[in-house]
């Protein structure tokens, strides 16, 4: 968050596309626990881009927070929902 927050002065830019920081703390919070193999990684990107893109409640709200805050975790949330819907499906071994 940090990072993001000196990023942002540094380009002048509100949550700007160079900082993927936090597009990879919201990947890797996707993939916790996931087995290191092809299809559960591919599987976690599509899932973690479909929600970071469309940004469900609370993804807006917390991209609306200022500062280094807002820029990762509107991607966290993102991450959070991919791990929520991928642990069953690894559970039950459907990927």
């Amino acid at each position: 968050m940090w990072f993001s927050e000196k990023a942002e002065q540094i380009f002048r830019e509100k949550d700007c596309q160079k900082i993927v920081i936090d597009e990879m703390a919201g990947f890797l919070l996707a993939n916790l626990f996931s087995p290191p193999e092809f299809k559960p990684v591919a599987a976690a990107f599509i899932l973690f881009r479909f929600f970071d893109i469309i940004k469900i409640p609370p993804a807006r709200s917390a991209e609306r927070i200022p500062g280094g805050v807002g820029v990762v975790l509107d991607d966290l949330v993102s991450g959070l929902y991919t791990l929520v819907i991928l642990r069953p499906i690894f559970y039950w071994g459907l990927l």
